[in-house]
């Protein structure tokens, strides 16, 4: 536990000077007493955030910034939030989590949400101790974006770079921060990154090595969006895959907070909500703001600034030749950088967020709105001019739209920017020079099958149960990922003959009909330029799944919407026509890219990185229920060395015959 008098917000601390030319990461355990002597002077002078977060500048040597992450249950409008949001001062204590307004009961990093954030400057050592404090929940942290190249038992993935930090357990992740840009961390372990454990993460780059430095004057502001509901995730996927599919998202949150419900009292007049996300700016200046999707859910998110233009100029990290948009929609794992230029009268305008895919109005819902305030300095603190309740209209008299829903390059470019249209500041790589070695084609949709976990055959099957119970199985290729019991990366001597799967080596002998669930793992030589062919085939359910790869990033070569029937097939026949466009220069380069419903997207990365690699929808259920696989990028002696004590796991069976197949 934390000394009783720390203030969370300064647990992220530095090791001051005097302990930096000692300073061994795998030793950096501070004792309760030194713990305690740190957070009393964090407090004394008033360490509101990181020493390490600081003006990069040319020549300066990098730093060593240690980290400790205490990750436990919590709850928002807690205690701690006294008389929130009658006065709204109360929102503003320590420890209070205002979210929608409703309590919840979430998983936060240092009673923090967003959790406590990680601003470094390029090539900065980043040392973060995760300390679980937790009755009885596990957890990892991924570092979103980060390739870690040479550190991949850093990834943050269970079973696949680490075991899960158990109960009681603390786990030192230790990596370098060699690629600036805006990253974000999460948990990977269930759904607590949908109830709170998320977190940014900038690595700012020095003067001389930042191709936007001239486009604008300040770097402050970060936007973290989430979808959210006042059901715990967990709670939330067995109601969706055991009982029924209903569960949706109820509002959006900026930075934590946002407005829900009306608050009444009998002595109080006026229209009462939890806090609005404020960012303020000076009139004349130009802002750069990093925008991070932290969602869990089929939630993208379109935001727009009313009487203000945004100029895009990074993707996932990867910068990009500045684009004027009207709005611009991201979706969950995405990063987007943009510039606004603070050129209008002084005052308050919102900035306006709505949701796509399930948080879309429909039959039964309005539809998902949020809305933030950009404050001028000298302005007023109250709504803008053209307040209004919560429930934001959609966003009208946009021209220009940056990554729409469902579309791709068939799209007007004069109304619709998709990702390939941007230009990526950085030089082509092996990945655009080289024609590929090896091409991978991944199909996905929503299939009508038997399931053993929430549809088992003759017991409860698919079209045995009314309509609104029925659950597709989300797969990559027919297979849902099923994980063993101890990391593949780490503990590979462990893997025994014909226990890993793909597409040409499955359990079942048709995939298609049957559910197919083994441990999904394509090989890929190391240095091979490898093309990914995504095709969703959009048949049963139209969605824009988020495909994000760990270890490496990749070029998007190509996206299209398509009408009729999508399949690989029909994709192999558009190539041989050539009725497929790629963009095999200064192609934009990312780490998440949604897929449009019935279409296809194709990537092409340089598999540089050995490592077993992560690749999976950033929808977490549909992670959660195995619609991701493995790329395993070299061979198991061209892996980085395991660090000295690494962790172990995995299952304990001592009487010989005691596993049992329940693979239905």
């Amino acid at each position: 536990m934390l000394p009783k008098n720390c203030n969370p917000r300064a647990i992220a601390y530095f090791f001051l000077p005097i302990f930096l030319a000692t300073f061994e990461p795998t030793d950096a355990v501070l004792s309760y007493e030194d713990e305690y002597y740190f957070c009393a002077e964090a407090d004394r002078y008033n360490w509101t955030s990181h020493p390490c977060k600081r003006t990069c500048k040319d020549g300066e040597p990098p730093r060593q910034c240690l980290y400790v992450f205490v990750v436990e249950q919590y709850s928002t409008m807690s205690k701690a939030c006294y008389d929130c949001p009658f006065n709204m001062a109360d929102c503003y204590r320590p420890h209070c989590l205002p979210g929608d307004g409703r309590p919840k009961t979430v998983f936060t990093a240092n009673r923090q949400m967003p959790g406590t954030p990680i601003e470094v400057c390029q090539n900065d050592l980043v040392v973060v101790e995760v300390r679980n404090t937790m009755l009885s929940e596990s957890t990892t942290i991924h570092w979103h974006g980060f390739k870690q190249r040479g550190t991949p038992y850093m990834d943050g993935v269970p079973f696949v770079s680490q075991c899960p930090i158990l109960p009681g357990q603390t786990f030192q992740y230790i990596f370098n921060a060699t690629e600036a840009g805006t990253y974000f961390w999460h948990s990977h372990i269930g759904s607590q990154r949908a109830d709170g454990l998320y977190g940014p993460l900038i690595v700012r780059p020095y003067p001389r090595s930042n191709p936007h430095r001239n486009l604008y004057t300040h770097d402050v502001h970060c936007m973290l969006l989430t979808d959210w509901m006042v059901q715990e995730g967990d709670d939330g996927f067995v109601e969706m895959y055991h009982y029924r599919s209903r569960v949706r998202p109820e509002t959006l949150l900026i930075n934590g907070l946002g407005r829900y419900q009306l608050f009444r009292r009998n002595n109080t007049s006026g229209q009462i909500f939890t806090p609005t996300e404020t960012f303020m700016v000076q009139r004349g200046n130009r802002y750069r703001f990093r925008m991070i999707d932290a969602g869990a859910e089929d939630c993208p998110i379109e935001m727009s600034i009313d009487n203000h233009k945004l100029w895009i100029v990074s993707l996932d990290s990867n910068d990009v030749d500045p684009v004027e948009v009207d709005s611009l929609t991201i979706w969950p794992g995405e990063r987007i950088d943009f510039v606004i230029n603070a050129n209008q009268r002084v005052g308050n305008y919102w900035i306006r967020y709505r949701g796509h895919g399930q948080c879309e109005p429909s039959n039964t819902t309005t539809g998902i709105y949020q809305v933030a305030i950009l404050r001028y300095n000298g302005a007023a603190n109250q709504n803008p001019s053209s307040a209004m309740g919560y429930n934001i209209p959609p966003m009208t008299n946009t021209t220009r739209i940056f990554n729409p829903y469902n579309r791709g390059t068939e799209a007007p470019p004069y109304i619709f920017i998709n990702v390939p249209d941007l230009n990526a500041s950085a030089p082509n790589d092996p990945s655009l020079t080289r024609r590929p070695d090896v091409q991978h084609y991944i199909n996905f949709d929503f299939y009508p099958i038997d399931n053993y976990d929430f549809h088992r055959q003759n017991l409860y099957g698919y079209n045995q149960v009314p309509a609104d119970r029925r659950m597709g199985t989300f797969q990559l290729n027919h297979i849902s990922l099923k994980f063993p019991p101890f990391p593949l990366l780490s503990q590979w001597k462990e893997i025994e003959p014909d226990t890993l799967c793909n597409r040409t080596h499955t359990p079942r002998a048709d995939c298609q009909r049957e559910h197919c669930a083994c441990t999904h793992v394509i090989q890929v030589g190391l240095n091979q330029v490898v093309e990914l062919v995504l095709v969703d085939e959009g048949r049963y359910v139209v969605a824009n799944h988020p495909l994000h790869l760990h270890g490496h990033f990749f070029r998007v070569v190509a996206t299209e919407n398509l009408r009729g029937n999508v399949t690989i097939d029909r994709i192999k026949e558009m190539d041989r026509r050539n009725q497929i466009r790629r963009r095999l220069d200064r192609a934009p380069i990312k780490d998440t890219m949604k897929a449009p419903g019935g279409g296809y997207t194709i990537l092409r990365f340089h598999a540089n990185n050995p490592g077993y690699w992560f690749f999976h929808c950033h929808f977490e259920q549909h992670t959660n229920v195995g619609m991701s696989l493995i790329f395993k990028v070299g061979e198991h002696n061209q892996f980085p060395p395991k660090p000295q004590g690494f962790p172990e796991c995995g299952s304990y069976t001592p009487i010989a015959g005691n596993s049992f197949n329940q693979s239905g």
